[in-house]
């Protein structure tokens, strides 16, 4: 296919020849009971629900040929910054430790069960790329590596919706790649945050989608090119 090509449709978007899925932040800390947000007491049962859809798209995805990131989050003190700091603290990141509260929890620590993969691995010959930030795109190699591939659509999973899905995504658009935001491979906390993003999303951004969809859509191709 040349390269840059107007195309409207979800199977010219997502074709094998011109797209890579990135995940975002299916890590213990955003996803496990046990993580940071299961001990702010976060509600996590939309976010755990998506794991095995994932699955189901990952090897879909893996099956096609199409290339898969994986972008997880440290937060090292040595990441951080005042502005960051103070935007934890203004809304009550607290953890108790020995019965005291404590403000600005870390969270995500490299080498840490927090940063770990949950209920997904990254094989062998697929990247992980690590943020600092919401976005994927700041301050890390993401954007060379799909272009170094050449490719022009993003389809984008991960929690949560509203934060750093949402962040990478504008940043999808923003640097000129097509966008296919999975709804049913992503998630938030809230619901209504959730699907008040995926409106945004599809109005300004990016294509909507479902893993059905993708998946469906890999198949027409194949059935195609038999």
């Amino acid at each position: 296919m040349a390269a840059w090509e107007l195309v409207g449709s979800l199977e010219e978007k997502v074709h094998p020849s011109r797209a890579a899925l990135v995940t975002i932040d299916v890590q213990n800390d955003f996803f496990h009971d046990d993580g940071f947000l299961g001990k702010l007491g976060a509600p996590l049962g939309h976010i755990q629900g998506i794991v095995p859809q994932l699955r189901r798209l990952l090897d879909g995805t893996r099956d096609a040929g199409v290339p898969v990131v994986h972008v997880i989050s440290y937060h090292d003190e040595e990441y951080a910054s005042v502005v960051v700091t103070e935007q934890k603290l203004r809304n009550g990141h607290d953890l108790m430790d020995g019965g005291r509260q404590r403000r600005d929890a870390p969270y995500c620590l490299k080498g840490s069960f927090g940063a770990d993969f949950f209920g997904i691995e990254a094989l062998p010959d697929e990247e992980i790329v690590v943020k600092y930030r919401y976005s994927g795109f700041q301050g890390t190699s993401l954007d060379l590596l799909l272009r170094g591939w050449g490719v022009q659509t993003v389809i984008l999973a991960g929690a949560a919706t509203n934060v750093c899905v949402e962040s990478t995504a504008r940043d999808v658009y923003s640097h000129d790649y097509y966008l296919a935001l999975v709804s049913d491979c992503t998630a938030a906390t809230s619901l209504e945050a959730h699907e008040h993003t995926l409106k945004m999303i599809d109005t300004y951004f990016g294509h909507v989608v479902t893993a059905d969809e993708v998946l469906g859509a890999w198949e027409s191709i194949a059935e195609s090119a038999a």
